[in-house]
């Protein structure tokens, strides 16, 4: 039984990275199909940040950057509204983004997204770290789970 069966689901870099890692999808086909049945669905979203830092995290052959291209229509470009929350999430906490990254941080743009589509977070981000998006996320009444924890709250056997 699904436990938030229904509900929207912004996935983060850090976790889609480590589904492929820890999951890869030739031992865990059923795992991505469910995922990819989400996507389908318009349930599983992500900003299309999130795409930009696979894009510069993995090489042209890496199955994530493979995976990512394929299914591009969960990658949401953010409207205005969206953009002004992301700017108010970052203004009022500095320390979510790296400043010293090549490029845009996505992690304010995951929140923004997850808080206007009243969505859950998936990410693997530190929940004791109070500058990462478990915590930050949390001040905007976003819940935020890793991709393990979403795993068991899908109920998903293999």
């Amino acid at each position: 039984m699904e436990l938030f069966s229904g509900h929207y689901y912004c996935i983060d870099t850090s976790a889609l990275i480590n589904l492929t890692r820890w999951y890869p999808r030739n031992n865990f086909p059923s795992l991505w199909e469910k995922i990819e049945t989400l996507v389908s669905e318009g349930r599983l979203i992500a900003p299309n940040y999130v795409l930009k830092e696979i894009e510069q995290a993995t090489d042209k052959k890496d199955e994530l950057l493979k995976w990512a291209k394929k299914y591009k229509k969960m990658f949401a470009r953010l409207e205005q509204e969206q953009l002004h929350s992301a700017q108010d999430i970052v203004k009022n906490n500095p320390l979510l983004i790296d400043k010293d990254k090549t490029i845009e941080d996505a992690d304010p743009f995951v929140i923004a997204l997850a808080i206007a589509k009243n969505a859950a977070i998936i990410t693997d981000e530190s929940k004791t770290n109070p500058n990462k998006i478990p915590t930050i996320a949390g001040k905007y009444s976003r819940k935020s789970m890793s991709s393990v924890e979403f795993i068991k709250s899908q109920g998903w056997k293999f």
